[in-house]
């Protein structure tokens, strides 16, 4: 059976170096061959070029590339529902280049998309004083941001946890963990301008960690780094426990006549 003609479409991403998972996406709504049918994930640049190899009734890895032994999954309905996406685990600055998912009846193989994936080592560093009124967690971007796009920031130091969500000009609130509830916003103005830096009220101990900033679009997915780090204020009695050991001994000699 001859595979029907689809377009090529070239995606990209871009993701932080040591997040969990990525997912490569891919969805196929033309005919499935009737005979052998397998998606395949490759990259031209590799030896072997197989990244993945998806049959019709199991995963078939005996030609995987070392690098990605363990590392990578597909949906075990892939070739009903059409969703051919990779999910890729522990990315590494190596996973860096163009993955192409296609679709073969075992002698035929048609290229549907292509993907261009780059791990980020580029992070930003946040320090600041319990106790303080705020913390700006940055994060822009030079493509302009449009309505329907989303920006979601998340936390991932203990668990995952969403502590905001930008869509369609607007804070949505009720999708954010109740920890954050009322201590986070995004600037309105500068949004449009590719500033997607979030402000958070009230710092604590407990907001430390990894923080990733999200943005969602039709055709591919940014994502960017900032590690936050608050300091515990000293307590009062630390600064005047000192004082007390220099002074006490000083009255102590001055009242001693009395």
């Amino acid at each position: 059976m001859e595979l029907f003609a689809v377009f090529l479409f070239l995606l990209y991403g871009e993701y932080a170096d040591g997040e969990e998972t990525v997912v490569l996406p891919c969805r196929y709504s033309g005919a499935i061959p009737e005979v052998n049918p397998s998606v395949i994930w490759s990259r031209n640049d590799l030896n072997p070029q197989t990244i993945h190899l998806r049959g019709e009734k199991d995963d078939d890895l005996r030609g995987q590339n070392q690098d990605f032994v363990g590392r990578t999954s597909m949906k075990s309905d892939a070739l009903d529902s059409g969703d051919f996406s990779l999910t890729l685990s522990k990315p590494r600055f190596s996973d860096h280049g163009i993955y192409t998912c296609s679709i073969s009846n075992g002698r035929e193989k048609l290229s549907l998309t292509d993907v261009q994936f780059e791990v980020k080592d580029q992070q930003e560093e946040v320090t600041v004083q319990e106790g303080e009124n705020s913390a700006v967690l940055p994060c822009k971007t030079t493509a302009h941001l449009k309505e329907d796009d989303t920006v979601e920031w998340t936390h991932s130091e203990q668990e995952f946890m969403i502590i905001h969500v930008y869509q369609n000009g607007s804070n949505k609130a009720k999708e954010q963990d109740q920890f954050s509830c009322d201590r986070t916003r995004m600037n309105k103005e500068k949004v449009k301008s590719g500033d997607l830096s979030l402000t958070l009220k009230y710092p604590t101990e407990r907001d430390s960690g990894v923080y990733f900033c999200t943005i969602n679009r039709k055709s591919d997915v940014v994502r960017q780094k900032v590690i936050l780090s608050v300091k515990e204020k000293f307590p009062t009695w630390i600064i005047i426990f000192p004082v007390l050991l220099i002074l006490l001994p000083v009255t102590g000699g001055l009242l001693f006549p009395f």
